[in-house]
């Protein structure tokens, strides 16, 4: 299996980038404000996420489900390791960018 460097150190299956930007990238455009509870509970593990936002991501498998062994609305380690390389700047002025570091090649 194929693996990048992401911008924030860590090296992801191409596979799980790719269709981890495609979910997020649905996600800004169909729900941003669960788009912004993801990316908070990414650069925070301890940020208590919307019952709305917890169904939402769970559907688009953004988000652990406790039934499956995981701590309910944990984030799995590489979903958390594209979201905060790919997304940039605060609050309104977040922007999805692409994860995979340029800088490496």
């Amino acid at each position: 299996m194929e693996f990048v460097k992401l911008k924030n150190g860590s090296e992801e299956p191409v596979p799980v980038v790719g269709a981890t930007m495609m979910s997020l990238e649905n996600l800004l455009h169909t729900y941003p404000g669960h788009f912004y509870e993801l990316v908070m509970k990414c650069r925070d593990r301890s940020y208590k996420l919307l019952s709305d936002s917890q169904k939402v991501l769970r559907a688009l498998g953004l988000i652990q489900n406790e039934s499956i062994g995981y701590e309910e609305g944990s984030v799995h380690s590489s979903i958390r390791n594209v979201v905060l390389s790919a997304v940039e700047g605060d609050g309104i002025d977040m922007v999805l960018g692409w994860p995979v570091d340029t800088q490496d090649k």
